[in-house]
C-alpha cells in the first residue's frame, strides 16, 4: 500500500485539473468520483508539503524573496477582486473549488490561488510573474534534496552532541578516568526506547489512517448499493473540511515560526556565553596566592577595627 501511495504522490503533477481537461462531476460515475476525490486529497497534501519546504528554504537562503512574493500575493488578491469587472477575465472554477485561474489585463502573469488560503495564503501559492525566472521541477527537486540533506546533517550533529554530553563528558568515571560500559549501554537502550516510541506512534497513525480509508470505502460501497449519487453538498462539505485543515496547518506553521525565533534567541545567548567561557583566562598561581594573602590581611584588619569599635561603643555607653 505504501508503494501505491508513493506512486500517487510523485505523479501528482498529472492529477491537477487543467482548463482544457475540465469535466463536469454530475456526468461522472461513482468510481470516477472516488478517483477524483483521492487525486484531490493527494494533490492538496503534496502542495502543502512542497510549499512548506520552499518557504523554509527561502527564509533560510534568500529572505528578501519572501517580501517580493508577498507583494506578488497582494497584487494577485487585487487582481482576483477586480476579475469579475474585466471582459478579458476568464475564471475557471471546478466543482470542488480547488483552483481559480485569473489573468490580469495589465500583465501576462497567471495567479493560481486556492480558496482555502484566502485568509492566510502561503507565499508560494502564487507564481512569479513572467518577467522573473520560474522554478522548474528539477530545481524544486534539488531544493527538496538540499533541505533533506541539511536536516540530516543537523540531526547527526544533534545526536553526536547528545552522545558526547551524556556519555563522553558526563559518563567518565572520576576514579578510573574511563567511560563505564553500563552508561554507554544505558544510553543506547534509551535511544532504542525513543525509536520504539516513535515507531509505535507512526504505527498507530498508520492504523488510524487505514481505519479511516476502510470507513470511507464502506460508505462508498453502501452508497453504491443504495444507488445514491454524490451531491453538490458533499463537495461543499469537503471544501469546508479542507479549509479547516488548512487553517490548522497555518496555525501550526505560525507556532513553528515562533519556536524557531525562540530557538535562534537562545542560540545567540548560548554563543555569547560560550565566547565568555572561551575568553576567560585562569589567573597566575603566584598572583592568586598574593591576592589571597592580601585578602586575609584585610580581613584581620577589619576584625581588629570592628573589635576596637565595639570596645569604644561600650565605653561610651558606660560613661552615660
Amino acid at each position: 500500500m505504501s508503494r501505491q501511495q508513493d506512486t500517487r504522490i510523485f505523479s501528482i503533477g498529472s492529477l491537477t485539473p487543467k482548463q482544457d481537461e475540465f469535466c463536469y462531476y454530475e456526468d461522472m460515475t461513482e468510481t470516477e468520483l472516488q478517483q477524483v476525490l483521492e487525486n484531490v486529497i493527494y494533490s492538496n497534501l503534496f502542495l502543502r508539503l512542497e510549499n512548506d519546504i520552499f518557504e523554509r528554504y527561502l527564509v533560510r537562503r534568500n529572505p528578501e524573496s519572501i517580501q517580493t512574493i508577498a507583494q506578488i500575493l497582494e497584487s494577485a488578491k487585487r487582481v482576483q477582486k477586480l476579475a469579475p469587472q474585466h471582459s478579458r477575465t476568464s475564471p475557471v472554477i471546478s466543482a470542488s473549488g480547488s483552483l481559480v485561474n485569473v489573468r490580469d489585463k495589465d500583465s501576462a502573469s497567471i495567479a493560481s490561488v486556492t480558496p482555502s488560503r484566502h485568509v492566510t495564503p502561503s507565499l508560494l501559492t502564487v507564481r512569479i510573474p513572467s518577467g522573473g525566472s520560474k522554478i522548474t521541477y528539477t530545481q524544486r527537486i534539488e531544493m527538496v534534496n538540499i533541505e533533506i540533506r541539511e536536516l540530516q546533517k543537523k540531526l547527526k550533529k544533534i545526536n553526536r552532541e547528545e552522545f558526547e554530553e551524556n556519555v563522553v563528558q558526563k559518563g567518565i568515571d572520576s576514579i578510573t578516568g574511563k567511560i563505564p560500559a553500563e552508561k554507554f549501554i544505558r544510553f543506547i537502550e534509551d535511544s532504542l526506547k525513543v525509536v520504539d516510541i516513535i515507531s509505535e506512534q507512526i504505527r498507530l497513525k498508520m492504523t488510524t489512517i487505514k481505519c479511516q480509508i476502510r470507513k470511507v470505502k464502506l460508505q462508498l460501497r453502501h452508497r453504491e448499493e443504495l444507488g445514491e449519487a454524490l451531491r453538490v453538498i458533499d463537495f461543499e462539505q469537503l471544501k469546508i473540511e479542507n479549509q479547516i485543515c488548512v487553517q490548522k496547518i497555518d496555525e501550526k506553521n505560525q507556532y513553528l515560526l515562533g519556536m524557531k525565533r525562540f530557538a535562534d534567541k537562545e542560540e545567540k545567548q548560548l554563543k555569547s556565553i560560550t565566547e565568555l567561557i572561551n575568553n576567560f583566562e585562569i589567573p597566575n598561581i603566584v598572583d592568586s596566592i598574593k591576592l589571597r594573602m592580601k585578602l586575609q590581611e584585610l580581613q584581620r584588619i577589619h576584625k581588629r577595627l570592628s573589635r576596637e569599635r565595639e570596645i569604644q561603643r561600650l565605653t561610651f555607653k558606660s560613661r552615660k
